[in-house]
């Protein structure tokens, strides 16, 4: 019986469950060499979830630097040229962790608040 391991600080990462099953699944098709071409559709009809929410939460995964997604163009045999699926590769997890560990600190004193995707997404793009 196949099966497929994810680090268990997935956790620690404060993920909502969604992106956990999106990530889930991803690192199942992957396999070893961590590459994988799901379509978006696809991991929808798989996991019960609406196109938009995989799109979103893939957007999400990508901040948190937990994958890299590349888009991929196809040609047909008239040499016309296509969207196709994605590309996914799937990053060692400490880089995710060292950036919410670094992230996730108290911003600012007492009462601060937490900083979000949006701060991280600012830092990694750099």
């Amino acid at each position: 019986m196949p099966y497929f391991r994810i680090d268990n600080d997935i956790f620690s990462l404060r993920l909502d469950s969604y992106a956990v099953q999106i990530y889930a699944y991803l690192v199942s098709c992957a396999g070893k060499k961590g590459e994988c071409w799901s379509s978006t559709n696809t991991i929808a009809r798989a996991l019960g979830m609406s196109q938009s929410t995989v799109i979103s939460k893939i957007e999400s995964l990508v901040r948190r630097q937990l994958i890299d997604r590349r888009s991929t163009t196809r040609h047909s045999q008239s040499d016309r040229a296509s969207t196709g699926n994605n590309h996914y590769h799937i990053r060692p997890f400490a880089a995710a962790q060292m950036a919410h560990e670094r992230f996730s600190k108290p911003q600012g004193g007492l009462g601060g608040t937490f900083a979000d995707e949006e701060d991280i997404k600012e830092i990694t793009e750099v």
